[in-house]
C-alpha cells in the first residue's frame, strides 16, 4: 500500500479535529470523509471544520454514507460514552467494510472482558448498572432513563420466586439490558470482523499505549525478573475541554462527596482502559492470558480546599476537588500491577501523596519492582511554567494514532497490538 493513506475521521471532536488537522496537512494522508454527529456539521467542508481552507470534501452524519467510502483506515475517535451507547457495532462494520480502524477509545485489549463484555450474562450486567451513579450530562438524558428502567427491572429480579431460573431470567433480562446499555463486543467478534474485512484494528494514545505498553514494558525488559508493577498518573484536569466526558461534573468534580464512588460511572467507565492496560502487562511479563486476570477498583473523592472556575464548572470546597481511582491486577492471588490515577481541578486542590509527583500540574510515576534491582521513572510537569494548556494530551494520542497507520494497513487481518520485539536496520553509509 503506498502512500497517500486514505483517512477517514470518525468524531471530529477535541481529538478527532485536531487528528484531521494534522492529517490535512500532512502529505502522507488522503482524507475521503469525516463521519460527525453534530446536524450543523452536515455537509460543510472538512477543511472548514479544522479551520483550513477549504479541500471540497464534505463531512457527514450518515454512517452508510461512510460505509461506502473507499478508504484504508478510520481513526476512531468517538467520545468514552459512546462506548456505552452502542460505539462497538459501528467498529464492526467499519471493519466488514474493509476499512482498518485505529482507535484512542478502546481496543487497547478486546480479549479481556470487563463489566459490560458480552461473555457477561444479561443479570451480571444489569447487577452492576444497577448501582452506577450518574452525575452531569455526559451520557445525555437516555442513560438516566435506562438505569431507572435497569433498577426497576433488577427490583423485580430479586424479589422474584422464580429467581433462581437464572436462564429464562437471563433470556427475559437480555433484551431490556443490551437496548439500555449494549453489551461490548467480544475480542473473538472484533478479530472475525477483522478477518472478514481483510483489515485489522488497533487502540492507542498516551494511556492506554504509550506510557505503560511502550515506556513501561520497555524498562521491564531491562530486569531479569519482575514482580510487581505500578503506574500512576495525576494531572489537573482545570484545563480540560468542556466537551470531554462532557463536562467536569460529569467526572463527579463540584459534586457532594456521598456521590462519587467505586460504583459512580467515571469508575467503571474506566474499565474500559485499564482493564486492558492490566491485560497487556499479565501477558507481556508473565504469560498470561486475559481470563487469567482479575481487576479490582477502589474510587473515593477528596473535598476541595479552594473554590475554582473551570470552563462551564464552579468547584466549591467541600465538594469533590479530587477523585483517586486504583486499578489493581491479579494473577489469582498474586498482585502484579497498580494502576492508579489521581485527578484533581485547580493546584489548591491537589491530592498528592508521599509518592506522587511533586508537581501540582501532574505527572507520571512508573515503579518495577524486579531483580537485579528495581526501577523508578518519573516525568513530571513544570509548575512555573506549565500554562495548564490540555492539548499536549491531545496531540500525543493523536500522533501515536497517525504514526501507527503505515504498519496497521501492512498488518495482517486482526486484532493488533504493540510488538516490544527488538528491531534492528541495517545502517548504510
Amino acid at each position: 500500500m503506498t502512500r497517500p493513506y486514505r483517512l477517514i475521521i470518525w468524531g471530529p471532536g477535541d481529538m478527532g479535529g485536531r487528528a484531521l488537522r494534522t492529517a490535512l496537512e500532512s502529505p502522507d494522508f488522503d482524507v475521503v470523509g469525516v463521519k460527525v454527529f453534530s446536524p450543523h456539521k452536515h455537509g460543510r467542508d472538512i477543511g472548514e471544520l479544522a479551520g483550513l481552507p477549504p479541500v471540497g470534501v464534505a463531512a457527514t452524519t450518515s454512517k452508510a454514507e461512510i460505509l461506502a467510502l473507499e478508504a484504508d483506515c478510520v481513526v476512531h475517535t468517538p467520545t468514552t460514552p459512546a462506548l456505552v451507547q452502542g460505539a462497538d457495532a459501528d467498529v464492526l462494520d467499519l471493519l466488514r467494510s474493509g476499512k482498518n480502524v485505529v482507535s484512542a477509545a478502546s481496543y487497547h485489549n478486546p480479549a479481556m472482558a470487563t463489566w459490560l463484555s458480552e461473555s457477561r450474562s444479561p443479570l451480571e450486567v444489569l447487577g452492576t448498572v444497577s448501582r452506577m451513579r450518574v452525575t452531569g450530562g455526559a451520557f445525555g438524558p437516555q442513560l438516566p432513563a435506562a438505569l431507572t428502567a435497569l433498577r426497576t427491572a433488577m427490583r423485580v429480579v430479586d424479589s422474584s420466586p422464580a429467581r433462581l431460573a437464572r436462564p429464562v431470567l437471563d433470556r427475559l433480562a437480555a433484551p431490556l439490558v443490551d437496548r439500555a446499555i449494549p453489551r461490548r463486543a467480544s475480542g473473538a467478534r472484533l478479530q472475525a470482523a477483522c478477518v472478514r474485512g481483510g483489515v485489522s484494528l488497533h487502540g492507542t494514545g498516551l494511556h492506554p499505549g504509550l506510557m505503560v505498553e511502550q515506556v513501561l514494558l520497555r524498562l521491564a525488559g531491562l530486569l531479569d525478573e519482575v514482580r510487581e508493577v505500578k503506574f500512576l498518573e495525576v494531572g489537573d484536569l482545570s484545563a480540560a475541554p468542556d466537551g470531554m466526558w462532557g463536562g467536569l461534573a460529569s467526572l463527579g468534580f463540584g459534586m457532594p462527596l456521598d456521590a462519587v464512588d467505586s460504583d459512580h460511572a467515571i469508575a467503571l467507565m474506566q474499565h474500559f482502559y485499564f482493564d486492558a492496560v492490566l491485560a497487556n502487562v499479565a501477558h507481556s511479563l508473565f504469560g498470561a492470558n486475559a481470563d487469567q486476570v482479575r481487576v479490582e477498583r477502589h474510587v473515593y473523592p477528596v473535598p476541595a480546599r479552594t473554590r475554582v472556575v473551570a470552563g462551564g464548572s464552579v468547584i466549591e470546597p467541600g465538594t469533590v476537588g479530587a477523585i483517586h481511582m486504583s486499578y489493581r491486577g491479579y494473577l489469582g492471588d498474586r498482585l502484579f500491577m497498580t494502576n492508579a490515577e489521581c485527578w484533581h481541578v485547580g493546584p489548591g486542590n491537589a491530592h498528592l501523596g508521599s509518592d506522587h509527583p511533586v508537581s501540582s500540574s501532574g505527572g507520571h510515576v512508573i515503579t518495577l519492582d524486579g531483580d537485579p534491582a528495581g526501577i523508578e521513572m518519573r516525568n513530571e510537569l513544570d509548575e512555573d511554567s506549565y500554562d495548564g494548556d490540555w492539548s499536549a494530551v491531545t496531540d500525543i494520542s493523536v500522533k501515536a494514532m497517525l504514526d501507527v497507520i503505515p504498519a496497521l494497513c501492512a498488518a495482517p487481518p486482526g486484532v493488533a497490538t504493540p510488538d516490544l520485539s527488538p528491531r534492528f536496520r541495517v545502517e548504510t553509509a
